[in-house]
């Protein structure tokens, strides 16, 4: 923003008598004032087109770099900060695309680890209890052998029966055969 200061002076008339009282000063003319306004406008002007040209030169002697997505560098000169302009829309792609493939691929993978790692050990040791024998106790393990020594035992004996039926069987058809040929001769 350039800023326009009007200065307004007054001329007093020099007179080739002798000073006297000092007197009231008169008020400018329309004329007088008008040149006065028109002169501090015209070295306002002319004090803006000074400025631009200086800021034009040192624009031309700083070195401006443009970054990419809109980002431009002012080169700084020694012992002054530089300037750094972002365009609106700059900010918008500031992240490779890749970088954001490969950080949800990365939150991906940790939950899976924390979610199924437990899953994969618990699969693991059911399929490992399927090849092996439950261990019983001293107590269980004789009453097994009980039961194996009464099973046994009662298949001898029933082996025994089935002996003694089969025995009996035969007595019987033998005792038969022999009453059937004395009962044609009475």
């Amino acid at each position: 923003m350039i800023s326009v200061t009007v200065v307004f002076t007054q001329t007093q008339a020099q007179s080739q008598t002798a000073p006297a009282a000092p007197a009231t000063p008169l008020p400018p003319d329309a004329a007088q004032l008008k040149q006065q306004i028109r002169a501090s406008i015209e070295a306002a002007r002319d004090a803006a087109r000074e400025a631009a040209q200086a800021q034009r030169e040192a624009g031309q002697q700083q070195r401006v770099i443009v970054g990419p997505n809109g980002i431009t560098v002012g080169g700084s000169v020694p012992g002054q900060p530089g300037t750094v302009f972002v365009n609106p829309g700059a900010m918008d792609h500031i992240i490779p695309s890749q970088v954001v493939d490969m950080t949800i691929a990365f939150f991906i993978m940790v939950a899976v680890m924390v979610i199924g790692w437990p899953i994969a050990r618990a699969f693991g040791r059911r399929i490992e209890r399927r090849g092996q024998v439950a261990a019983l106790d001293a107590g269980t393990m004789e009453q097994l052998q009980r039961i194996e020594q009464a099973v046994d035992a009662m298949a001898i004996e029933v082996e025994r029966i089935s002996e003694s039926q089969r025995f009996m069987a035969r007595l019987q058809r033998d005792t038969s055969a022999q009453v059937l040929p004395g009962a044609e001769s009475r």
